[in-house]
């Protein structure tokens, strides 16, 4: 089969690039010919209106191709997708790592979302992502994506161990946790367990996992067992992505956030009090509906104050069905405008904290010299070497200087 014969296209978050490997391996296990697979994304207006130019996009392109549309997009506005020219099939987000949803079998019983994982991972990436939670059971003013991926789900240990031993096996020296909404894993299980203690025990039973890392979580649910591990536990990388959303505490409320800027400030405090590399990084909103000048000057001052280096920023879009869309709404160039500040504020946030990164030693997941990430989660580019190293394995390097948005190292 031609490599060209079948294509997934890919739109949104981490997870749904780890879906999107998954359903590519589906397809050329099952040499499956001339299907285009499009993942679409809800998380803003733009990706919506991204996900249909990509349909669009697709049928112009390859006019003789099954196209298929999945996703959360195609989740919550099934008919706007169905009724673009030349789509096969909108395959429902619970079954979009089902086989049979691109071999077009029957499924004979209802399924709940699944939990893929591959058996023979094809994806090229250094570090494992695996996958423990799914769906989400809060429901943010802004949010529409609960209702694409549904209630949240967990993958018991005893998978989650399984799976993870697998991966190591399989010469993986770094695995990514991942989930929708991570730190509510295990309400759905017998006991109700804790993402710290289902973490602890796949250290425990899994010694050979060298880097465990954690994507994506909420501030207000870092429990003290959690809180615990990642103050003593080295093995998980000294980085976290918080779903933050906003610094001001009233905006913080309208979203229906369950926590607030003092406990946000308290928590990146207490972690780099004991381990002294920790970085962060956040999602952010510009523009909430009510969100004043005074109110985006303390989400500025709280990113400065807990030096975030990793920051992904989204202009509110208001999605149809949310409590937000119905607020009042920020002017689109007001957004604009705080955008720019905001993308200035933490480029100069991240560049004074990797001018501090120069002359320090660190470790590197080798991805290539072009581009690796330390432990802290810093783009690192290495200088050629004499020495093979071989992507995936560790290695020890001295960073010698910057370059943009990135650290430039020697090896050791």
């Amino acid at each position: 089969m031609k490599k060209e014969d079948t294509k997934v296209i890919n739109l949104g978050c981490r997870l749904n690039f780890f879906e999107s490997e998954v359903i590519k391996n589906i397809l050329n296990q099952e040499n499956l010919e001339k299907k285009i697979v499009i993942n679409t994304c809800a998380v803003t207006n733009q990706a919506v209106r991204k996900s249909v130019s990509e349909v669009k996009k697709a049928s112009r392109k390859f006019p003789n191709y099954q196209i298929y549309v999945t996703g959360c997009a195609s989740q919550v506005n099934e008919k706007v997708f169905s009724d673009l020219k030349n789509v096969h099939k909108i395959v429902d987000n619970k079954r979009k790592t089902l086989p049979e949803s691109y071999t077009d079998q029957e499924i004979k019983e209802e399924k709940d979302f699944n939990f893929p994982f591959l058996k023979d991972f094809s994806s090229s990436r250094t570090r494992a992502m695996l996958q423990i939670q799914q769906g989400c059971d809060h429901r943010c003013t802004f949010c529409i994506i609960p209702y694409g991926r549904g209630d949240s789900k967990s993958l018991p240990f005893d998978q989650i161990n399984k799976r993870a031993e697998r991966l190591i096996e399989s010469g993986y020296s770094e695995i990514v946790i991942t989930g929708v909404d991570l730190t509510s894993y295990g309400v759905d299980l017998p006991g109700k367990p804790k993402l710290g203690n289902i973490l602890r025990r796949l250290l425990n039973f899994q010694p050979k996992l060298r880097r465990l890392r954690l994507s994506s979580i909420d501030p207000a649910e870092i429990d003290d067992d959690l809180m615990d591990l990642l103050l003593k536990e080295k093995r998980i990388l000294p980085h976290l992505h918080l779903s933050l959303q906003s610094g001001d505490n009233l905006i913080l409320k309208r979203m229906k956030r369950r926590h607030n800027r003092e406990e946000v400030i308290k928590l990146c405090h207490d972690l780099r009090l004991v381990r002294s590399d920790f970085t962060f990084g956040a999602d952010i909103i510009v523009g909430f509906p009510t969100e004043t000048n005074q109110m985006f000057k303390n989400t500025l001052e709280l990113l400065e104050t807990c030096e975030f280096t990793n920051v992904h920023i989204f202009p509110y879009s208001p999605k149809d069905g949310t409590p937000a869309s119905k607020m009042p709404q920020i002017k689109e160039e007001e957004k604009k405008l705080r955008v720019e500040i905001l993308r200035n504020k933490c480029k100069d946030i991240l560049h004074q904290k990797l001018n501090k990164e120069i002359g320090k030693s660190s470790s590197i997941l080798f991805e290539s010299h072009k581009m690796s990430y330390s432990d802290g989660y810093f783009k690192v580019k290495t200088k050629e070497s004499k020495n093979s190293i071989k992507p995936g394995s560790i290695a020890d390097v001295r960073i010698v200087s910057r370059q943009g948005d990135s650290l430039i190292a020697e090896l050791k």
